[in-house]
């Protein structure tokens, strides 16, 4: 789907594509701004949109075409060139990562027995920029550019401060956009920390090391949009005008705590990976605390029964009466007297 819109003399009007080529060659709209948004383009919109009007270069029309040629490789990660005439930016809207169990081979239904997956969908808009055009091209559906779209609507003077003025909005809107994915982690890792130091369960390191993964893919990402945003803030690309700099400036202010949130989320995760091992070490030292002394109880009493258990000719105790009852009475009380030294030098608090 095809969108088109034009900026002249104030006014905001929005074209069909036999329109846009109509214009190409007007004088009458020889400074007009264009913003042609392609939703989901056909093979056909593409070569006539991206090959055909604007003569894009074909190693960036290539990256614009991955994610439909190549979808098993992911979306391309953000990037900026420039073509002297136009700026070609990619960069990767992040959703809300979204949670998924497997059950464990033994096929048991109980909560605690499932693995813990995330999934963290991304998707890649490319955006080429020029003084007078501005295009978005994107296969999924993108509500920093709908917002943007309405708000030029609405205001006819947003295209009309240039291309660079509305791909601000856009990347603005993708960073804004960050927030509930943010609080996603906050209340996943707080989620985590209850269950590492209340109830601890071989599924918890599942759902450790897959947060740890989510995380870290989040960062890669924001982190290229970072570095991305501070070239385009600092003035390096002449089709930036300074006056737009200070507002990619804010936006990139704002990716940097989102850098540094995500790097604290890390650093926090990395801990609860340490606590969970530490934790399950100290059930595990608890357990064999218990069976050392059950063993050192019945050590002795082994080696009684074993003395006794020979069966030699000259043994007196064997034919004695009360040998029987004498040997249980030495169990009861080498158990009760190694239990007592045991409570008392505290090897029985668990």
């Amino acid at each position: 789907m095809l969108r088109i819109m034009l900026y002249k003399d104030e006014k905001v009007r929005q074209l069909t594509l036999p329109e846009l080529f109509q214009s190409k060659n007007d004088p009458e709209f020889k400074d007009a701004i264009v913003w042609v948004d392609m939703v989901n383009p056909s093979v056909e919109e593409e070569e006539t949109i991206l090959i055909h009007y604007f003569l894009f270069h074909s190693l960036a029309v290539e990256d614009c075409q991955r994610e439909r040629l190549e979808p098993d490789e992911g979306d391309h990660y953000p990037k900026v060139e420039d073509y002297h005439d136009y700026l070609f930016v990619i960069f990767n809207p992040v959703d809300r990562p979204i949670e998924s169990f497997s059950y464990l081979p033994d096929g048991d239904d109980d909560e605690e027995d499932r693995l813990f997956n995330i999934k963290f969908p991304t998707r890649q808009i490319n955006t080429f920029v020029a003084p007078r055009f501005i295009v978005t091209h994107h296969y999924e559906p993108s509500s920093s550019v709908d917002y943007a779209w309405e708000m030029c609507l609405k205001n006819n003077r947003a295209l009309g401060r240039g291309p660079d003025y509305v791909f601000h909005i856009v990347i603005d809107q993708i960073v804004e956009n960050y927030a509930p994915v943010m609080e996603y982690f906050d209340d996943l890792v707080d989620q985590l920390e209850v269950d590492v130091f209340q109830h601890p369960h071989s599924s918890t390191l599942s759902k450790i090391l897959n947060l740890k993964k989510g995380v870290q893919r989040l960062k890669k990402i924001t982190t290229y949009q970072r570095e991305i945003l501070n070239r385009l803030s600092r003035g390096e690309f002449s089709l930036i005008s300074r006056d737009e700099t200070f507002y990619y400036r804010n936006v990139y202010d704002h990716l940097v705590r989102i850098v540094d949130l995500t790097e604290s989320y890390r650093d926090l995760i990395n801990g609860l990976q340490d606590a969970y091992l530490s934790v399950t070490s100290n059930k595990m030292n608890e357990v064999m605390k218990v069976l050392t002394v059950i063993s050192t109880i019945f050590l002795p009493l082994t080696l009684i029964t074993g003395i006794y258990g020979m069966n030699f000719e000259n043994m007196p105790e064997l034919g004695w009466q009360f040998g029987y009852p004498m040997v249980w009475a030495l169990f009861v009380l080498i158990a009760g007297g190694m239990l007592l030294i045991f409570r008392r030098r505290g090897w029985l608090d668990l």
